[in-house]
């Protein structure tokens, strides 16, 4: 699964991922601390995933330390580096680089099923649905969520806001690409503003990146 994400980011970017459902090597206890009162199932993603940050924090030459969480539950990386962390049925993946290259990147993995049409209205509009003409669109609808969760970790680095599932306008495209478009403002993000980012399909996944490189207005993953 690692190689899927090696596709849809730069090759500056380093992947680690793993199976939640397997042991992971024990927590800093100040990270213990975050889930003492959590479900198992939360305590596991929660192992496995800073388990993948610092093996792949260790490929950018970070040596290993806690990796605590902020206000908003967002992982509070090392200075220097932008990471994202994702993690589904059986998977966990993160993903991190250097920061004087990013100012911000998004991931997101989810299993390749149709959404309930209840949940799907909630979350994707009609155009969203139906832009993919190979897709069925409730399917179509779990990759917009995909896609809209990559975007909202990515803008999160610069804008410190949540973001609602319509803030947000996606066009999936049958190359493996999407656009949003921002409907709201998040500063320093403007209303209209327009971001890229890549999709694919594997293993029984869905798969999304997105990243802001330094010094632009724009995402591109490419």
């Amino acid at each position: 699964m690692g190689e899927v994400f090696d596709d849809l980011l730069p090759p500056d970017f380093a992947v680690e991922w793993g199976d939640p459902r397997q042991p992971s090597p024990p927590l800093f206890p100040e990270e213990q601390a975050l889930v003492a009162s959590a479900v198992e199932k939360r305590r596991l993603e929660f192992a496995r995933g800073r388990h993948c940050a610092r093996a792949a924090l260790r490929r950018l030459g970070v040596a290993d330390a806690p990796l605590l969480t902020g206000a908003q539950r967002e992982p509070l990386w090392p200075a220097g580096v932008v990471g994202s962390i994702t993690h589904t049925s059986g998977i966990c993946l993160a993903a991190v680089a250097r920061a004087e290259h990013y100012a911000g990147v998004g991931i997101d993995v989810e299993p390749a099923a149709p959404l309930e049409l209840g949940l799907a209205q909630r979350i994707a509009r009609e155009a969203e649905m139906n832009a993919l003409g190979s897709m069925p669109p409730l399917l179509a609808a779990r990759l917009v969520f995909s896609a809209k969760e990559a975007f909202y970790k990515c803008q999160f680095y610069s804008s410190r806001q949540f973001l609602d599932f319509d803030a947000v306008a996606v066009k999936l495209e049958a190359r493996g690409e999407f656009s949003v478009k921002l409907l709201v403002d998040a500063a320093p993000f403007a209303p209209g503003a327009t971001f890229r980012g890549r999709w694919r399909r594997s293993d029984g996944f869905l798969c999304t990146a997105v990243v802001l490189p330094k010094a632009t207005s724009g995402i591109d993953s490419a």
